[in-house]
């Protein structure tokens, strides 16, 4: 199997291009992992996961899985599923190991639980020094056993000289868990424990690890960089300084000035307000494949290839980001940047980043021509112990985004939080990782809003309780629905208090075992209500109790003599729940 430039999906019909001795390693159509079950791993057959089901206490090399080909530099993203108290590891070039492990709810993670970059190994030290150079992810980002987890990897391999002298350590430029960012350029100054070869080498294969427990993997998609990145060539440019008028069209104004550039830059210009410039050149691709621009650029701008527009005009502050994508073939293309301001408050600016097939995003602009914008800094709540924070809070319904105007954030030690909207009586998204980024709240005038920092999972912002679970209402009209505020305990954890129906109702979610919520609603008065406890795409009962939500995302854990209706609603599956005086059910995630 050869790698291609562009992203290649692998592993996802056979095995093929990988060699597997004891077979222990197959092609599945699902898998399902019970989290409460030591190594519980299940699958079924088809295409499109990569299972491993291997028992606890038989190890070697014989059970890994090894791939023919053979890489340098890459990125590699996959989703993975481990089963309780499971082991495994992806090795790069076969020699530096990424940890895969069921890592769920460990408060302070180390080299060896998941994400982490295992440790460098030499027998010659004295005992308890062998082992050295590990790196622990930043935060334990790990999910539950049996829930698909994302990984993204993007590294850069040793380099060598014509003699094969090693001229750069590896480096492991990014790693992200679950969506966070738990490593970021960590340099390699050799390979890892277990590695294939004694030294760092140029090329090696993927490997993965078979012999420490049960696991799956599915959607592994490899990008190669070996191919030399964009440029420009024959870059000019012409602007025009005339004032601000609402009724002309920028692009038809007498052009003021006009020259060569030597590389992208806004800096040709006389007077840092009231103009408007046009940017022409020959943008070179080296591949076939899709191409993303990322540009920074102040007040109105667009960007064309080939006469089309990839970004079209926008206005945009000198900080915002765009992002456009475009399929090229190889060889020269004509660009064009166009950009006016005339607000004198923001600084000129002008980036392009380019990524492409076979080479990591460059940028393409002068250094300078980014300067002068400096970002807000930010303004950050970490939840070192029981923490509330009242703010709005912007909430993506799939068909809409709404701005939830009544949303506390209640964050906690255990780098677990949750949102809850006091019009609704609705938890409606909880994550893992650090709490709220108040930047927006606070920085110049702010907007009044904060943004989770961490693994976030979204739920919908419908009335939890009902008097029928058919018509589920869609706001507050006729349930008489009254919220009471909220009471804080000793240990500074919020209970919601509401009427609805004539009923009052208690909220109290807390902290169970360290890892996942309970919540507890109690309601007096009860007039038979339901509870819709979520809204998702694919709801899959695993056992008298236990529910995965979003295709394995997370779970839901019900008392097993809860009357559970499970209805649908068009795209969507819904999960109700009878309720007489009380409901507990348990978030796992």
């Amino acid at each position: 199997m050869n790698l291609l430039y562009a992203q290649e999906k692998i592993l996802a019909d056979d095995l093929s291009g990988f060699s597997n001795q004891e077979k222990n390693w197959s092609i599945a159509g699902a898998a399902t992992a019970n989290p409460f079950l030591d190594n519980n791993l299940e699958s079924t057959p088809g295409k499109g996961v990569l299972v491993n089901i291997h028992e606890h206490g038989t190890y070697g090399g014989q059970y890994e899985l090894v791939s023919d080909f053979t890489h340098g530099d890459l990125d590699i993203s996959f989703d993975f599923m481990m089963a309780k108290g499971s082991n495994s590891g992806i090795y790069l070039q076969g020699n530096y190991e990424i940890q895969l492990f069921d890592s769920w709810g460990k408060k302070n993670p180390i080299y060896g639980d998941c994400g982490g970059i295992y440790q460098r190994w030499d027998e010659s030290k004295p005992e308890g020094q062998k082992g050295y150079e590990g790196y622990a992810p930043r935060i334990n980002a790990a999910k539950a056993p049996g829930l698909w987890q994302h990984m993204d990897i993007s590294f850069q391999a040793a380099k060598f000289d014509a003699k094969g002298n090693k001229t750069a350590n590896a480096q492991m430029l990014s790693i992200k868990l679950n969506g966070m960012l738990i490593h970021e350029n960590v340099e390699l100054s050799g390979v890892t424990r277990g590695a294939m070869t004694a030294k760092d080498v140029a090329k090696g294969p993927l490997r993965l690890q078979g012999d420490h427990g049960s696991l799956a993997l599915k959607n592994i998609v490899i990008s190669n960089f070996d191919k030399p990145s964009a440029r420009f060539e024959n870059l000019s440019y012409a602007v025009s300084y005339a004032p601000y008028d609402p009724s002309a069209d920028p692009k038809n104004l007498a052009i003021d000035d006009s020259g060569e550039l030597k590389e992208l830059s806004w800096e040709f210009m006389k007077q840092r307000n009231e103009y408007s410039y046009t940017i022409k050149g020959d943008f070179i691709a080296p591949a076939n494949g899709k191409y993303t621009f990322n540009q920074f650029s102040s007040a109105n701008n667009t960007l064309s290839i080939d006469g089309k527009e990839i970004l079209a005009n926008k206005y945009t502050g000198p900080n915002d980001e765009r992002t456009g994508e475009v399929e090229l073939k190889a060889g020269k293309h004509s660009l064009e940047i166009y950009n006016a301001k005339y607000d004198g408050w923001m600084s000129p600016t002008l980036g392009l980043f380019v990524t492409g097939p076979g080479f990591r995003k460059v940028a393409l602009h002068s250094p300078s021509s980014m300067f002068g914008n400096k970002a807000s800094d930010p303004i950050l709540i970490d939840a070192k112990t029981n923490t509330n924070l009242r703010s709005f809070m912007d909430f993506d319904k799939g068909d809409e985004k709404i701005r939830i105007v009544h949303a506390i954030s209640v964050g906690t030690p255990e780098n677990i939080h949750f949102t809850y909207d006091l019009d609704k009586g609705a938890i409606f998204q909880f994550w893992r990782g650090d709490f709220l980024d108040a930047t927006p709240m606070w920085d110049s005038r702010g907007d009044g809003s904060s943004r989770p920092r961490g693994s976030l999972t979204l739920l919908n912002n419908d009335l939890t309780l009902s008097k029928t679970a058919l018509a589920w209402p869609k706001d507050t009209v006729g349930t008489s629905y009254k919220p009471k505020g909220y009471t804080i305990d000793e240990n500074n954890m919020p209970t919601f208090v509401y009427e609805i129906y004539g009923s009052k109702v208690s909220d109290k979610i807390r902290v169970k075992d360290g890892k996942n919520f309970e919540r507890i609603i109690t309601v007096d008065g009860s007039k038979d209500l339901f509870a819709k406890l979520t809204s998702a795409s694919k709801i899959e009962k695993l056992s008298d109790n236990l529910y995965a939500i979003d295709n394995k995302s997370w779970y839901i854990k019900l008392d097993p003599n809860a009357s559970v209706i499970i209805s649908t609603n068009g795209d969507k599956k819904e999960l109700k729940v009878a309720v007489k005086d009380q409901l507990t059910y348990e978030l796992l995630f």
